[in-house]
């Protein structure tokens, strides 16, 4: 509703364009700082004003949401109460997160642009490749045990990737976490064999989004340093754990250790069902 709305009084690309100077922002704040001054606003309905050079807190942007708040509720017909006007103006705030992001992105070159897209785009696949073992280990009832365990690793303990042209179809080696042990990737392979079988089967909840992109297993692991803590001591990959330094003191492994084995019916029954497309993991 925020980002429709605010587009009815800023057209999109006009709003990673700066309405208010740095100058603008700060006699305002020194204005409201006047015993007499309280209520003052920093813009007004008619000329519609936010500050992309401060942050989405500062004064003036919190003066623009109160704006914006009750011009939404007014013009949408929405129910006026304090309620509704406080959750326009949090959204708001909110929203110019990410408007102040598009801001910095559009002054920075073609080459770190592409860059930034990249890591977006990189970041994206490892989101859907959680969710997609997540929503599966809650809905095949023999792979719920794994649900705590995978929840624990989340969307940083899942392989990464980089992409590649082969024959003029994209594809995507598969990077595994440096710090993770190998023992996992197996483990996680069963996720997206199912995951396959029951889209294959016509599952609405499996079918949404695109199909997986091909991911072929390669030996790479990631150049990322970054690792989840706290994890059971055999999650991590023992010769990593001796190459790092004060490990007990930043990594915190849990002394216990985790039983990643899938129940004997669960293998069979994967491969009962295996067909020629299930060949590629999605891990």
């Amino acid at each position: 509703m925020v980002h429709d709305f605010l587009e009815t009084l800023i057209p999109k690309r006009a709003q990673i364009v700066p309405l208010v100077t740095t100058e603008e922002r700060t006699l305002y704040e020194a204005q409201i700082l006047q015993p007499n001054n309280l209520r003052l606003q920093a813009t007004s309905e008619d000329n519609f004003r936010f500050d992309i050079l401060g942050t989405p807190k500062s004064a003036w942007n919190k003066s623009a949401a109160r704006i914006f708040a009750g011009l939404a509720i007014r013009q949408l017909v929405l129910p006026n109460n304090l309620q509704m006007f406080n959750a326009i103006s949090k959204a708001f705030e909110t929203y110019l997160y990410s408007i102040i992001r598009r801001y910095k992105i559009s002054l920075k070159s073609a080459e770190q642009k592409k860059h930034i897209r990249s890591k977006f785009a990189h970041y994206g696949r490892k989101y859907q490749l959680f969710h997609r073992r997540r929503y599966i280990s809650y809905a095949f009832q023999p792979l719920q045990k794994h649900s705590s365990m995978l929840e624990q690793l989340g969307i940083d303990g899942m392989s990464s990737d980089e992409s590649e042209n082969e024959d003029n179809q994209q594809e995507y080696q598969i990077l595994a976490p440096v710090w993770r042990a190998p023992q996992i990737a197996p483990w996680l392979r069963i996720f997206d064999t199912i995951h396959n079988i029951f889209r294959t089967a016509g599952d609405s909840n499996a079918l949404r989004g695109a199909f997986p992109h091909r991911r072929i297993w390669t030996s790479k692991k990631s150049k990322s340093q970054k690792y989840v803590p706290g994890l059971p001591h055999n999650v991590y990959d023992q010769s990593w754990i001796e190459r790092q330094q004060l490990t007990e003191y930043f990594l915190h492994p849990s002394p216990t250790l985790y039983d990643f084995s899938h129940h004997p019916n669960i293998i069979q029954y994967v491969y009962s069902v295996s067909m020629p497309n299930l060949k590629i993991t999605f891990n």
